[in-house]
């Protein structure tokens, strides 16, 4: 048998179409899993929120005591970077080491849209009265500004309320996607729900 002095060189059209349609394909796959994980982040990040404002209010309940929300920059930037929570006691805003701050992941932005527009604290302030140990051992603090005082964005009361009343919304720089938390009085629980774009 005589073999053929023709060989084939390289590749046909079809076979070069067929491996750059695997490679848009796979290409594709990747943009839309990347996407999908980006929203997951954003939503989870929201989730875990949403989980931190309920802790909140059952710890009112609980306790039969006003927690408050207040925010807080993280380094030199004037954005709200945590939320650290309060308790009202002895007449004054304490905060409290538990739950622990809630730190807003970078890129992500939280406006307060509260209904009340007055500029009227919470819950009336004083000075905290000394303890005896303060006063014997001369450490009482008797003299304290006005700047001293923890005055919380919103408060959790016990009787199951929420004041003032209003939405949070939390969006992110990089992407449009965007929740907006609320206080519901039938379920007396913070809600959320996705913002349309």
């Amino acid at each position: 048998m005589l073999a053929s002095g023709r060989y084939q060189r390289g590749f046909t059209l079809i076979e070069i179409m067929v491996v750059v349609a695997i490679i848009a394909i796979i290409s594709a796959m990747g943009v839309v899993s990347i996407n999908q994980a980006v929203d997951r982040r954003y939503s989870s990040e929201a989730e875990k929120l949403s989980i931190w404002f309920n802790q909140l209010s059952e710890f009112s309940a609980m306790q039969g005591s006003a927690f408050g929300i207040v925010a807080e920059p993280i380094g030199k930037s004037q954005r709200a970077g945590r939320l650290r929570a309060t308790i009202y006691y002895r007449n004054q805003w304490v905060a409290v080491a538990f739950p622990e701050p809630f730190t807003l992941d970078e890129g992500s932005k939280i406006k307060w849209l509260m209904d009340d527009t007055e500029e009227k604290p919470l819950l009336y302030q004083q000075a905290a009265l000394p303890t005896r140990e303060e006063i014997e051992e001369g450490t009482a603090n008797l003299d304290r500004e006005e700047e001293d005082f923890l005055e919380p964005v919103m408060a959790f009361l016990p009787d199951g309320y929420v004041e003032p009343e209003g939405r949070i919304e939390l969006s992110f720089e990089s992407s449009e996607k965007a929740y907006v938390f609320y206080w519901d009085d039938e379920t007396s629980r913070m809600l959320m729900e996705n913002k349309k774009p």
